[in-house]
């Protein structure tokens, strides 16, 4: 074991080379060593601190705290932080300024009995940071909630006001905000229009998209009886025309847009890259409506074609975004289309909304987790059986 002369003659040159302002103490919290940092930090020459209590660079308030801490360490000493709490360490300046510190605790032995190292850093810079940061995060936290109520105000509302039609509809973005959009409107006293796109990505710049798009989408398909009526097809075209493709600024998306004609429930519809919706007639099994197309914003030009579909009575048309399809499990298979189809045959005698909810929790349940990898939508209408209702 060496001798006090050795530790201190050989040692404290190694403690002056070191980043932290260093103390040495005995058991009874005298000071035996202070190096020339300390003297920076708390404004005493080091000369004037040797023999004197460790308490004297603690606030008045704090010196019995510190007394009864510096016991406990006695009783098992071991390198560790000192105190608990940020409020537990502070130093206070020859000038009697107080500041935040951080005080790591290191026993060593000599022959003069043991002795304990503390480093000692300023955390007043880091405790400045930290404040903002935390501001940072609440400003950001306040501005993510009035996006995501903006985003939310555009979703149609529940029940959808839209006559002739039951609408229901579950939307889940896996951040907070999303790029998945989507409506069911009323066109004129004999169509109704309904949408659903899909933004790359997601997050913050995918749900500034989707809310320009739905605001463009809000013209295109204007709602008044005297406006001019534009079909899916236009639509998609000019959202096409209008949105192209910009890397580093504006993303490709994928659309499913339709118009369903009320007297006679025929639904004209366009994909442009979306999964084409599937159709779920009453007392029969789910059929696939496949629908092709380019996402928009790819390729100027590109044509957009019409499909056709007619629902009766009772029949249901399901629109959702590959956020259900894509949903991966813990052996990396997607739940798929076939998946989608299997639930909502499963459970196509419910009402409309649970329907939609079992389909979500057949998503849950095939990841393992709530969490999503992708905004997740999934949009149903249902055309009432006769004598019934619509909302």
């Amino acid at each position: 074991m060496a001798d006090t002369r050795y530790w201190t003659h050989a040692n404290l040159a190694l403690l002056e080379t070191m980043p932290d302002a260093i103390l040495a103490v005995d058991r009874n919290g005298t000071i035996v060593y202070a190096n020339r940092l300390i003297e920076e930090m708390f404004g005493y020459p080091t000369h004037a601190l040797v023999g004197q209590p460790v308490e004297a660079l603690h606030p008045d308030e704090a010196r019995d705290r510190h007394r009864r801490h510096l016991r406990d360490y006695g009783k098992a000493p071991a390198v560790r932080t000192m105190g608990g709490t940020e409020a537990d360490l502070r130093g206070r300046h020859r000038n009697g300024h107080e500041f935040p510190v951080d005080i790591s605790l290191s026993p060593i032995a000599t022959e003069d009995g043991p002795l304990v190292v503390a480093a000692v850093r300023d955390m007043t810079e880091r405790r400045r940071m930290e404040r903002e940061l935390r501001q940072a995060n609440e400003r950001l936290r306040r501005d993510f909630d009035a996006a995501a109520n903006i985003q939310t105000s555009l979703l149609p509302g529940r029940p959808a006001d839209v006559a002739g039609l039951t609408v229901d509809w579950v939307f889940e973005p896996c951040d907070r905000l999303g790029g998945d959009c989507f409506n069911v409107f009323t066109i004129n006293e004999r169509l109704v229009g309904f949408y659903l796109l899909d933004v790359t990505g997601h997050g913050v710049v995918a749900a500034l998209q989707s809310v320009a798009l739905a605001r463009a989408l809000s013209a295109a398909w204007p709602t008044p009886l005297t406006s001019g009526v534009h079909t899916a097809e236009i639509v998609a075209h000019q959202l096409n025309e209008r949105f192209p493709l910009e890397p580093g600024a504006w993303d490709y998306f994928t659309f499913l847009g339709g118009v369903i004609e009320m007297s006679t429930f025929t639904v004209r519809f366009v994909s442009a890259g979306h999964p084409g919706p599937v159709h779920v007639p009453a007392g029969a099994e789910p059929v696939v409506l496949e629908a092709s197309g380019l996402p928009i914003g790819m390729f100027p030009g590109t044509e957009y074609k019409e499909s056709v579909a007619r629902l009766a009575p009772g029949d249901r048309l399901y629109c959702y975004s590959d956020g259900v399809t894509d949903a991966m499990n813990p052996a990396d298979e997607d739940f798929s289309r076939t998946g989608v189809v299997a639930a909502l045959a499963a459970s196509r005698t419910r009402p409309l909304g649970e329907t939609l909810r079992d389909v979500r929790e057949k998503v849950r349940t095939w990841r393992g987790t709530d969490e999503l990898d992708d905004d997740l939508t999934l949009v149903g209408l249902e055309v009432p059986a006769r004598g019934d209702g619509a909302g």
